[in-house]
């Protein structure tokens, strides 16, 4: 700790260590169990391809920003943890606690203002990223299925979510090899 904040330092090894609760719930064991710095990462690779692919077809877009905010979405999530969406925790609530939580990490203004962007989703750069974010966890959930875990309800909610986002930003040809599985 920092002056009572988490330094960057503990949000890394915070982040690289909370496994996702949603997994563990349809009985992902912990040691196998996708942490919220994997899914981040992913995400933001995933945000980074899509947007420059969707730059070379001539739409604005700031790749690099695109990635960025993928690999922050979660950054409060080192303090209120990762929370189910079968919680009864309503996306709101979510949202404002982690809105909190930003004001205990020790991470820059930009990092934050990242982070609220994504929460917003008024950016091409954010609604990529959270195609990106739905994208890294539909992928996940085929690896678990080919592990033998039943996800099927995860699968299906994200290939729902992922094909919505992308027919809205002109990206259904892009991400569909992966929605296929």
């Amino acid at each position: 700790m920092h002056g009572g904040r988490l330094g960057l330092d503990e949000v890394i090894v915070g982040l690289s260590s909370l496994v996702r609760t949603g997994w563990m719930i349809r009985g992902v064991p912990p040691s196998i169990g996708e942490v919220v710095a994997e899914h981040s990462f992913s995400a933001a690779l995933l945000a980074l391809e899509v947007s420059l692919r969707l730059r070379d077809r001539g739409v604005s877009i700031d790749p690099w920003k695109a990635a960025a905010i993928a690999l922050v979405h979660d950054i409060g999530e080192v303090v209120v943890g990762d929370i189910a969406k079968t919680s009864g925790i309503s996306r709101e609530e979510k949202r404002r606690a982690e809105e909190r939580a930003l004001e205990l990490l020790e991470v820059h203004d930009g990092v934050r203002s990242l982070f609220r962007e994504f929460e917003e989703g008024a950016s091409v750069e954010a609604r990529v990223a959270r195609l990106a974010e739905s994208l890294a966890t539909l992928l996940r959930a085929y690896y678990y299925e080919r592990l033998g875990y039943d996800v099927s309800d995860i699968r299906d909610n994200m290939r729902r979510v992922v094909l919505e986002l992308a027919e809205s930003l002109g990206a259904t040809d892009i991400v569909r090899v992966f929605v296929e599985g």
